[in-house]
């Protein structure tokens, strides 16, 4: 049997191959960029108004239908978590995430001060309300089926962390936006604690 010379054109498909597979498969769990500030960004995004009168409590959200705004929450600290039922990175850090729930919630002054919430990226209620029972999340979950919050956020990756200050006034600022899931959950809260401290002016 002949051998067949490899040539240039072998050599560029090829390359061209794993570059796209590389693309495709890629999910990094942390981003080499810095922080970005996506204040105005996120002003525009609407979710869901919970059914739930408890969940709507906890939110701060008085309306018992229609949409709502980031700085409709409740006044304090609101840590977002960007997820996708499907993105493997959001299901191997869900029990960490979860653990960063039971932090804030076993702290009576934290519990009142800190939010904590999820928003699932491509993903409908159904496939939120999979992922919320299959790693019993018991944080507040909301679908974005249409990537509203991927198209405001340009280049955003699952998980990706979001860090608020919420004056209760309909203002806020964003003093933390990072790809990537954390390993310790009580060293990100004290992190997410004292970068919130000079946020907004350190107000």
């Amino acid at each position: 049997m002949a051998m067949r010379h490899i040539t240039y054109r072998d050599v560029i498909i090829c390359c061209m191959a794993i570059l796209i597979s590389g693309i495709l498969g890629a999910h990094p769990v942390q981003s080499a960029e810095p922080p970005l500030p996506y204040s105005k960004e996120l002003g525009s995004l609407k979710l869901t108004v919970p059914t739930d009168k408890l969940i709507r409590k906890q939110l701060g959200i008085k309306a018992k239908s229609g949409q709502f705004g980031i700085a409709d929450l409740r006044p304090g600290i609101i840590i977002i978590e960007i997820f996708n039922m499907y993105c493997p990175h959001c299901q191997k850090y869900a029990p960490t995430v979860n653990e960063l729930h039971r932090l804030i919630q076993s702290n009576p002054k934290l519990k009142v001060k800190v939010l904590l919430l999820g928003i699932g990226v491509g993903n409908s209620p159904f496939e939120v309300n999979i992922f919320r029972k299959k790693y019993a999340v018991a944080f507040p979950l909301f679908d974005d089926k249409n990537y509203a919050i991927s198209n405001l956020m340009h280049g955003l990756l699952t998980p990706h962390f979001i860090g608020l200050k919420v004056d209760g006034k309909g203002g806020y600022c964003v003093f933390y936006s990072k790809d990537g899931g954390f390993s310790n959950p009580k060293a990100f809260l004290d992190e997410m604690l004292k970068l919130s401290e000079t946020a907004c002016g350190g107000k």
